[in-house]
């Protein structure tokens, strides 16, 4: 069954969305054969080697392995991006009121890259027309940094704007949450083909009620990218809990178990379709802000600069 529609899936397609797994590296190294792909991809950014920070006035530019990183697909070069420029004593480097998006959206999850695989995390609740911010709290995401050329399997987490969909998890629902939650066991599957979770053992793609995901797929909600299932483009990329293992994922986004309850709590309150995600490192949300619903539901494309 397509749990995201509520209809019987047809006859599974032919070609197999080679798996983006979000599971935590700890886990990954644990399933080599899914990791095969792995590289990094096309305009991955590295925040850490490329974060420039201001102090005493003077900028100052950090660096790892000495080098700045450029990447390029299809001919188009992409520069990869400074994080951190933007920000100020903690704050967001964000206008949450430029966000272009339907006007049903209730809720905003807003995912801000700082440093290496970490990040901040936002929820924004939209009430009497403003937005309103109802939490902030600390996580991580892929490996390999924040990609606007995400390819499956690389461990980069993508930029863009998306509606979050497919509230699940391994831990019972609490009071509040979604009415359409789902506690998966062994038979749920999200699948490679179609990024999508049914009930159907037999399908290719992540064993999410498996007990090797215990702990990280206690609470999750899907952010919304790839929701065409695109070949190569990955699949599975969530905002789910940490785990045992903490410091990044192979692309999800993780963050403690009772913050995620709280995103939860709220994604219940107005249901689906209401809930949207913002990913991006700091300083170049002002290149996302008008990309809901641009490239097939992948990342916005171009070159990605840090604003001044």
């Amino acid at each position: 069954m397509n749990l995201r529609t509520g209809k019987i899936a047809g006859a599974c397609c032919a070609a197999v969305l080679i798996l983006g797994s979000c599971l935590t590296t700890a886990f990954a190294q644990n399933q080599q054969d899914r990791d095969w792909l792995i590289s990094q991809g096309p305009g991955a950014v590295n925040i850490e080697a490329l974060r420039e920070t201001s102090q005493g006035g003077t900028d100052q530019a950090a660096n790892q392995s000495g080098a700045d990183q450029t990447a390029a697909q299809g001919g188009t070069e992409q520069t990869a991006v400074q994080s951190g420029t933007d920000q100020a004593s903690g704050k967001e480097s964000f206008d949450v009121n430029q966000f272009v998006l339907p006007q049903e959206a209730a809720v905003l999850v807003v995912v801000e890259g700082t440093t290496g695989s970490d990040c901040n995390l936002y929820v924004y609740e939209k009430m009497d027309g403003n937005w309103v911010r109802q939490m902030e709290t600390s996580g991580y995401f892929g490996k390999n940094g924040i990609s606007n050329n995400r390819i499956a399997g690389d461990k980069t987490t993508p930029i863009g704007v998306f509606q979050m969909n497919t509230p699940f998890g391994q831990s019972a629902p609490l009071p509040g949450f979604p009415s359409n939650y789902i506690q998966v066991d062994g038979s749920y599957v999200w699948e490679d083909t179609g990024n999508k979770l049914s009930q159907d053992p037999s399908k290719t793609g992540e064993k999410v009620g498996s007990s090797g995901y215990k702990g990280y797929y206690d609470y999750v909600i899907d952010f919304g990218y790839n929701p065409n299932g695109v070949p190569y483009k990955g699949s599975a990329l969530f905002l789910h809990c940490e785990g045992d293992y903490k410091g990044d994922t192979s692309g999800c986004v993780a963050i403690k178990k009772d913050e995620m309850a709280k995103v939860m709590l709220l994604y219940g309150k107005y249901g689906d379709g209401r809930c949207f995600s913002a990913l991006a490192p700091a300083g170049t949300f002002h290149l996302i802000y008008n990309s809901y619903g641009t490239n097939n539901g992948l990342s916005p494309e171009g070159d990605f600069h840090p604003a001044k």
